[in-house]
């Protein structure tokens, strides 16, 4: 029969001079040193076993995370990019500022208007400046949404779902409108200046034609201005000359975002939101007009003043690091700005699952910047309650020093944690009696609240957990 298996019998090998006894003191092994060096095994690189532990709990958090997919090197960034409210506070208050104004008259003069819009003369204005920041960036809020968010925790159909689905798209475009409209100005902008010059007078005429101040939902003389015109002018361009470069990639971005764009017309809005109110479980459902609820928030959001002051905020904002990015406030500064840049856009990532929200203001002749993040569908400690909100707040008050806040809220009930400077840790009575006072003015009950001294930083993912454990599914990264 076929030996299949290659069963041998072992060599007797009477030469024993490579055989190292335990006994023997030549080879004994010291039993304090970790996976001492073998020449005669394969180790790891850094020569420990795969059994070996790290001593800390952070080697612990940290061995978690696969930092070789895209969530894990989001996760990785988050800790690693934990300073932008400090960066941000020496471009506009600290001796950078002071520096830009006397070396680079151009930036200094960008950073003296952007302070303008900081400048709040009253608690109310800056009330207001807080509230347009929360209507511009956390859309789905409101009752219609809450009991649609309910119901698409139940046992609902399939075809409810997918309507759901379909409309909360249609909305996100629609209220999209204003910023798809600038990203499309842009473009039109990049192609023209990528055309031959023979071609960008006949561009630029159609791109002229477009209404740029065209509010929300009213897509449709851009969208036919865009698909009839100038997509077909793009095709005929790039086929004759044969432009398979800058010029098709900068095209294929402009009818992405026309797409978008033309998607978020409210006539369409409506034709979902009535595909969705013929669903059965809508109807058992949901308690009210869904119409009446709905043009509510299609005709409300933030008024046109305080949409004045978010557009001159994020425009000088947006122009001042644009320049400091680009070298004009100084070379040796680059590295301040791309700080801030990569900051605020880690912040925006789709994968972060939080509300962020930036905010630096003057006040009383204060200088403060200000960070929070959101988690406003926390995971809630009692299940028989309404939804709970976790708030994470990080604010640097000039003279004072840094603070940093957590905070649980359920039910008009709220837990607190506050972390103060040093200089602050022994007035930790006055302090809860002051802060239990605000909320008692606000209609909220303290149930628990800690006064600490502020130590070190907290990262974002220490504060919210739940972001590590969102690593559940294999994403690489290529």
């Amino acid at each position: 029969m076929a030996n299949i298996l290659q069963v041998t019998t072992p060599n007797l090998n009477t030469d024993h001079r490579n055989v190292q006894s335990p006994t023997d003191p030549k080879h004994a092994v010291d039993p304090s040193v970790r996976n001492p060096a073998d020449p005669n095994r394969v180790v790891r690189a850094d020569n420990r076993d795969g059994q070996q532990t790290g001593n800390t709990t952070q080697d612990d958090l940290l061995s978690v995370i696969n930092y070789e997919s895209n969530y894990g090197a989001f996760v990785k960034s988050l800790g690693e990019n934990s300073d932008l409210a400090t960066a941000l506070e020496s471009l506009l208050f600290g001796d950078m500022a002071g520096l830009l104004g006397a070396e680079h008259t151009d930036v200094g003069a960008l950073v003296d208007q952007f302070l303008m819009t900081l400048r709040m003369d009253s608690p109310q204005e800056l009330f207001d400046f807080l509230q347009g920041q929360q209507d511009l960036q956390a859309r789905f809020t409101g009752d219609f949404f809450n009991q649609l968010r309910y119901m698409l925790t139940q046992d609902t159909s399939g075809s409810f779902k997918e309507a759901a689905l379909a409309f909360l798209k249609g909305y996100n475009n629609y209220t999209s409108g204003e910023h798809l409209l600038q990203q499309l100005h842009s473009l039109m902008d990049d192609i023209e200046q990528l055309l031959q010059r023979s071609f960008r007078e006949e561009f630029r005429e159609m791109a002229d034609a477009m209404n740029w101040e065209a509010a929300n939902g009213d897509t449709q003389q851009n969208a036919s201005l865009i698909s009839g015109r100038m997509i077909p002018f793009l095709s005929k361009y790039i086929s004759s000359t044969h432009d398979y470069g800058p010029v098709r990639d900068a095209t294929m971005l402009l009818i992405f975002n026309a797409v978008r764009y033309q998607d978020g017309e409210r006539g369409m809005l409506e034709r979902l939101l009535e595909r969705l109110m013929d669903s059965r479980d809508f109807e058992r459902m949901f308690k009210g007009d869904a119409q009446e609820s709905l043009a509510k928030l299609l005709d409300g959001g933030p008024s046109t003043s305080q949409r004045a002051m978010m557009k001159s905020f994020a425009d000088n904002l947006s122009g001042l690091l644009l320049r400091g990015a680009n070298g004009q406030a100084g070379l040796e500064n680059v590295q301040q700005f791309y700080t801030i840049m990569n900051g605020m856009l880690l912040n925006e990532s789709v994968y972060m699952p939080l509300l962020h929200f930036i905010i630096p203001f003057q006040l009383e002749g204060n200088n403060v910047v200000s960070e929070m993040w959101v988690d406003p569908d926390a995971r809630k400690d009692k299940e028989d309650g309404g939804r709970q909100v976790k708030l994470f707040l990080k604010f640097d008050v000039q003279g004072l020093g840094k603070f940093e806040m957590v905070m649980m809220l359920q039910d008009r009930e709220s837990r607190m944690q506050l972390y103060v400077p040093s200089a602050l840790a022994k007035q930790n009575k006055k302090i809860q009696t002051d802060v239990s006072e605000i909320l008692k003015k606000n209609g909220l009950r303290l149930s628990q609240f800690s006064v600490y001294e502020r130590i070190r930083d907290r990262r974002i993912d220490e504060v919210f957990p739940e972001i590590r454990e969102k690593e559940k599914t294999i994403n690489v990264r290529i």
